[in-house]
């Protein structure tokens, strides 16, 4: 096969990437406008939940009329009384009820859940009505609120928290990679109640919806059931958050049925999905909270509570598998020498074996405890584990394009760190090595030291330079926090 060569090849993969990123780009947005435009372009009820109070004859004739005008549009439902049908609108079993009384027909709608419902619901029973010359009255027995007077609040609270929610989950997958396995997990938590909070309060005072706690509640599971999920994709792989983002806002939003409560009038895919994505479920806990007295609010808050416990269970558990993954060492010491000197006669000894464990980052400080080091482990037969922490916050970028120029850039620091060490250690006869550990320095050095105190090396004894800058007498530096946390030894050579 010939192989292809020359400026307009090396041409085409250096944009690759570009064209991949366009193309990317391109997909997301007709995947999107498809899916809103399948939703709501032509928008015509399915199954839509409508109470009945009639003689037989005249239901029959009825669900006949909707049957011939609009087939599977409307699901009838027979009650025996209209305080039965009006219990049954407050309890968000119906969309609505039609009356039929000697005087004309009467349709009980409830806009509080949505204006796509009663609007559908006049229109199909006014065509009954005109068919069958009976004058029709509209009694609206669940208005919108003063400061929510369309009832779109309960989408654009939730909708609201979806994006920050999203953020909260990649950020915290990335700025918490190196950090406690606790901060892994509890970063997204503490977003949702914090933006729970925050949301319900604005909602209460700028629409008035009322039932703070349980508003705020229902918002703060939402927005852990988007984060946490989202947290765990990015911690596999930074650029698995798009799925997260295809999820819970190309497909969610349209399934959802959006401000106007049209989950019932899409297509059939769509409608399937409206009880499994939280967006949905949120609006519709919200929605049942504020206007219908928490009734039918279970199955939605199931919903949020499963796609949260899931997350977290899964942001645990790849935390958990990430820290035991091996950690990655450097052979750039090898070839110091394995021979151990003894120490000159009549010089100190001691009554136990010992080993040095060096935090090393090629500093000034750091390169002076290695040295002192040095000199300390020759003279008394030591061993000498010199650690580097590879301590980074954001490892990638979303798009995972990044991914590699920063590992890369990651890589070559850590070989230069290590090429300084084997030049501060060239001269010493003394067994050494060289260990790239992921996390703080001083978590590093700590993990190093215990692996190495429950071997036949000795007992460990931590070495670190110590700090002059001002910034770390502000915030605390590595080795006062190796004095405060470590079992071992501790010596802070100036």
């Amino acid at each position: 096969m010939e192989k292809r060569s020359g400026p307009a090849f090396r041409l085409s993969a250096r944009f690759r990437p570009h064209a991949g990123f366009v193309v990317a780009n391109a997909l997301f947005a007709a995947i999107f406008v498809a899916l809103i435009l399948s939703a709501f372009h032509a928008p015509s009820p399915h199954g839509l939940p409508v109470g009945i109070v009639a003689p037989a004859t005249v239901t029959g004739q009825v669900e006949d009329t909707l049957g011939a005008a609009d087939p599977g549009g409307f699901d009838l439902r027979i009650y025996g009384s209209e305080a039965a049908a009006r219990a049954g609108i407050a309890h968000d079993e119906v969309d609505g009820a039609l009356i039929a009384s000697p005087g004309g027909l009467r349709l009980l709608v409830a806009r509080a859940g949505g204006g796509a419902p009663a609007q559908a619901l006049v229109t199909a029973f006014g065509t009954v009505a005109a068919r069958t010359g009976t004058p029709l009255a509209v009694a609206d027995v669940a208005p919108p609120l003063p400061g929510d007077s369309m009832a779109l609040s309960p989408f654009f609270v939730v909708l609201g928290v979806l994006f920050p929610s999203l953020a909260a989950g990649s950020a915290s997958a990335l700025a918490f990679r190196r950090a406690r396995p606790a901060w892994g997990v509890a970063a997204p938590v503490v977003v949702a109640v914090v933006v729970g909070t925050v949301a319900a309060g604005i909602a209460d005072g700028l629409a008035g919806l009322g039932s703070y706690p349980a508003v705020a509640g229902i918002v703060a599971l939402f927005s852990l059931a988007v984060a946490a999920p989202t947290a765990a994709l990015g911690r596999v792989w930074p650029p698995l958050v798009s799925a997260a983002v295809v999820v819970f806002m190309v497909v969610g939003i349209p399934v959802s049925g959006g401000p106007s409560g049209l989950a019932s009038f899409g297509p059939g895919f769509l409608r399937v999905l409206h009880p499994a994505l939280p967006l949905g479920a949120a609006v519709s806990a919200v929605r049942g909270t504020v206007y219908f007295g928490g009734y039918g609010t279970a199955g939605p808050v199931w919903t949020l509570a499963a796609w949260a416990v899931a997350g977290t269970c899964a942001l645990t558990m790849v935390i958990a598998w990430r820290r035991r993954s091996p950690e990655v060492r450097l052979p750039l010491l090898a070839d110091l020498g394995t021979a151990v000197a003894r120490p000159p006669a009549g010089g100190p000894g001691l009554l136990l074996p010992a080993c040095l464990v060096v935090g090393f980052d090629n500093s000034e400080p750091a390169q002076r405890a290695l040295g002192w080091a040095a000199r300390l482990a020759a003279a008394r037969s030591w061993s000498l584990h010199v650690v580097y922490a590879d301590h980074v916050r954001i490892d990638s970028d979303l798009s995972g394009f990044g991914h590699g120029e920063i590992a890369a850039a990651r890589d070559r620091e850590a070989a230069g760190v290590a090429e300084a060490a084997a030049d501060i250690l060239a001269q010493a006869d003394i067994r050494c090595s060289f260990e790239r550990r992921q996390g703080t320095p001083a978590d590093a050095i700590l993990s190093t030291a215990a692996a190495l105190g429950a071997t036949p090396s000795g007992d460990p004894i931590i070495v670190v330079g110590r700090s002059g800058h001002a910034i770390r007498h502000a915030l605390g530096s590595v080795p006062v926090h190796l004095l405060h946390h470590s079992p071992y030894p501790v010596l802070a050579i100036p």
